[in-house]
């Protein structure tokens, strides 16, 4: 029995590095179109007025008491300084709070990407760098969400900004962080949402320094989310053959 038993677990091992290495190969590459946001169009918010929104993702604003409206973000240069990465044609996006109010009531600002999965179990890591004025007045989400072919939420990873330091001082422009969540994805999983969201925006009766700001953001399948779970598999293909 024992050497079955090596044989299989020399077997399981192979196998196991042999996911390792290919989802390793994987995991260099970059799931997410125009991840640094520096690509823009013009969107029309009011009638003969434009702004710049990052190319390849949706964006969707909303206000509490009057609806849509698309005033709610836009690419700005001046939104993604260092310690972001500083490329040609650099934009950071600008989540606007300031446009809540208590006549159209509090503004909601999703900026967001689907990427098609077709391998589960995987594990992904949604990273990017997030920054805010000290008088930003609303929550700021990070979410990693994951679909099934019903498009139904089967898990959604998510990190509120405001109890992750995002307004503590650290010398930077934005006091800008980076920030990471991740998961594995469920069995059923189709594809996968990472976004970036301004919740119960309000303008601050304050004044002052008042955005949130976003900027370079990642996904990628992540190798270390599979060498963490395939340990437990091994252990229990030995006792299946121990018994």
């Amino acid at each position: 029995m024992q050497g079955h038993l090596s044989v299989w677990t020399a077997a399981a091992f192979s196998v196991a590095f042999g996911l390792l290495a290919a989802v390793a190969g994987a995991s260099a590459a970059e799931l997410l179109t125009n991840a640094n946001l520096d690509q823009t169009y013009q969107q029309e918010v009011t009638p003969g007025f434009f702004v710049a929104k990052p190319t390849g993702w949706v964006n969707f604003g909303t206000r509490s008491i009057s609806g849509p409206y698309e005033d709610e973000m836009s690419s700005e240069p001046w939104a993604g300084p260092a310690p972001t990465p500083v490329t040609p044609n650099d934009m950071g996006v600008f989540f606007k709070a300031f446009t809540g109010n208590a006549t159209d009531g509090a503004a909601q600002g999703q900026l967001y990407q689907d990427v098609p999965v077709t391998t589960s179990g995987i594990g992904y890591t949604f990273s990017g760098w997030a920054g805010a004025e000290p008088n930003f007045s609303g929550l700021a989400v990070m979410s990693l969400m994951f679909f099934n072919s019903n498009d139904f939420i089967t898990l959604n990873r998510e990190l509120v900004l405001n109890n992750a330091e995002l307004f503590t001082p650290n010398g930077q422009p934005f006091n800008y962080k980076k920030y990471s969540i991740g998961a594995i994805a469920p069995p059923d999983t189709v594809k996968i949402r990472a976004r970036m969201m301004m919740n119960n925006g309000m303008a601050n009766p304050a004044g002052g320094g008042q955005a949130f700001v976003v900027d370079d953001l990642s996904l990628v399948p992540e190798p270390s989310f599979l060498a963490i779970a395939l340990p437990a598999g091994l252990v229990l293909l030995r006792r299946r053959r121990a018994s």
